[in-house]
């Protein structure tokens, strides 16, 4: 026996000029770019949800700012708690004071 190679038909592909071969290289390149270019796009937008050091930074201001309006706020009402609370104790303890003067 011999060795025999395998024959090959040619394809339809194989008796194209080179013009041709090069327009199916283009068109398999084009779709290359395509996913490229799709992924480039995903990277972008990944990438711009992203917060930087700075955009920590101003939160962090910008929390602060308003855990010191909270906490000034919080304090006027303690001043107005605590006003009330006294000014009750003290009616609470002339009433039981004129009552038991009356007794």
């Amino acid at each position: 026996m011999m060795n025999e190679e395998p024959v090959m038909e040619e394809s339809p592909n194989a008796t194209q000029s080179g013009a041709g071969r090069n327009a199916s290289a283009n068109c398999a390149s084009n779709g290359s770019e395509r996913r490229f270019a799709a992924v480039e796009r995903d990277v972008a937008v990944i990438g711009s949800n992203y917060a930087t050091k700075e955009d920590i930074v101003k939160l962090e201001a910008r929390v602060q700012d308003r855990l010191s309006r909270i906490e000034s706020g919080m304090s006027a009402i303690e001043n107005r708690l605590v006003r009330w609370y006294f000014g009750t104790s003290v009616a609470l303890v002339a009433l039981v004071f004129s009552i038991g003067r009356l007794m």
